[in-house]
């Protein structure tokens, strides 16, 4: 009866083929996000207790030695996962997926599970990023459906593309930001055609996903205004956070690309988190893809020993990724952004500027985001998005990505 359905389906116009693949990967991707938010939820609350509204009270409800103990068991069961996981199965990142369209195509089964163990060791406290999962989940229904619908190539690639975005929408709610996502980092070209394919799939996920994941800002953040002064703070931001970005990124970027895959991971993964679980019993902001650290510092809290907790972060992203774990860079980024704009600020405060803290880490994540992703428009997106803010505060923000790239670009011509 199935079989019979999906045979009359491939034999509609391709006009129609090509919209129920839209739709049906942006319902999918929704679909994802609500089954990524839950599993979240339950290891969360399954590992430190019930939820208190706040992710850092609720890893400081439990014991230090609790703490330990979740990310010491959660980095062996990891290992062993992901160890006979690529004995059995080659995994696809989604560029090459995109690449590989017509000649092979992702273990479906293999796929989804690795992208849910991402989530699940995120929700345990792993100092990496959760975004990655809900793309892949995405991109692996874009692909899957297009495939049975028997749409051409350039289609079936452009869908998974589409189903990485709304993936990500689905998760985050931000629909514009991750159509510039797709736009800017997955090869896609800016034909209106694909702009409109790419924004159905990420808006029609974000909405089927907000009733569960809700559609308020990520992050809690006082009002910024801005002056003549906001500008000149754009320019100071940019000169020193975008080389500590390109640091993070070229650093991530190195661990990733000789991440441990083979039995050595049985080690080196659990021996990272028993030094990310170690930090964690005592300073549990360490905990987690860096949201808690991020809200933290938004919430209008510091410390002396700022600059330290940002490096000891940056080095747990990259040990863990090396060690052999997967999972994604942005809300690390973000986070790291944020904590630099704050102490840079600070430090031309101290030589009697003027200049808004609140601004000053929202300059910074945009700058850390822009360059990570190699998507400026992206980046001030995704900072827009993440804490609800906009109007005139994109000026800056602009400016800041601006002048970022063209740093950026100017170190790769003499690199």
């Amino acid at each position: 009866m199935i079989f019979r359905e999906i045979k009359r389906l491939r034999l509609l116009p391709k006009s129609l083929k090509l919209s129920l693949a839209v739709f049906g990967t942006g319902i999918a991707s929704g679909l994802v996000g609500i089954f990524c938010h839950y599993l979240l939820e339950f290891i969360q609350v399954l590992a430190f207790g019930e939820d208190k509204g706040d992710l850092l009270l609720q890893f400081q409800s439990v014991s230090a030695f609790r703490r330990f103990l979740v990310l010491l068991i959660v980095g062996f069961l990891a290992s062993l996962f992901w160890y006979f996981l690529q004995r059995r199965v080659s995994l696809l990142s989604i560029s090459k997926a995109k690449q590989l369209v017509g000649k092979r195509s992702p273990n479906f089964l293999g796929q989804s599970l690795h992208a849910l163990v991402q989530v699940a060791i995120v929700a345990a406290g792993a100092s990496i990023g959760k975004e990655g999962a809900p793309r892949e989940l995405g991109a692996l229904f874009g692909g899957s459906l297009s495939k049975g619908l028997r749409l051409d190539i350039s289609d079936r690639q452009l869908l998974i593309a589409g189903g990485a975005g709304a993936g990500l929408a689905s998760v985050y709610q931000v629909p514009f930001a991750s159509a510039l996502f797709v736009l800017e980092t997955l090869g896609v070209s800016w034909k209106l055609k694909n702009i409109v394919i790419i924004l159905v799939t990420t808006y029609v996920s974000a909405y089927c996903a907000r009733p569960i994941v809700g559609g308020q800002a990520l992050y809690l953040v006082d009002k910024v205004t801005i002056d003549s002064s906001s500008f000149m703070q754009a320019i100071i931001l940019t000169v020193f956070v975008t080389p500590l970005a390109m640091m993070f990124g070229y650093l991530t970027k190195k661990a990733s690309g000789h991440r441990i895959t083979d039995k050595k991971i049985l080690w080196t993964l659990p021996f990272a988190f028993m030094i990310l679980g170690g930090l964690s019993a005592y300073l549990p902001i360490f905990m987690g893809n860096g949201q808690v650290l991020a809200q933290w510092l938004f919430s209008g809290n510091s410390s002396a020993y700022l600059p330290v907790i940002l490096i000891i972060k940056c080095l747990l992203v990259c040990l863990l990724l090396r060690s052999g774990a997967y999972g994604g860079t942005l809300t690390p980024s973000f986070t790291l952004g944020v904590g630099a704009g704050y102490l840079i600020t600070g430090l031309f405060g101290n030589f009697g500027l003027s200049l808004s803290p609140n601004l000053g880490m929202l300059l910074g994540a945009t700058i850390f985001l822009g360059t990570t992703l190699n998507a400026p428009l992206t980046g001030i997106s995704l900072v827009v998005g993440f804490t609800g803010t906009g109007g005139v505060i994109v000026l800056p923000l602009l400016l800041a990505s601006l002048l970022s790239r063209i740093i950026n670009n100017k170190w790769k011509e003499k690199v």
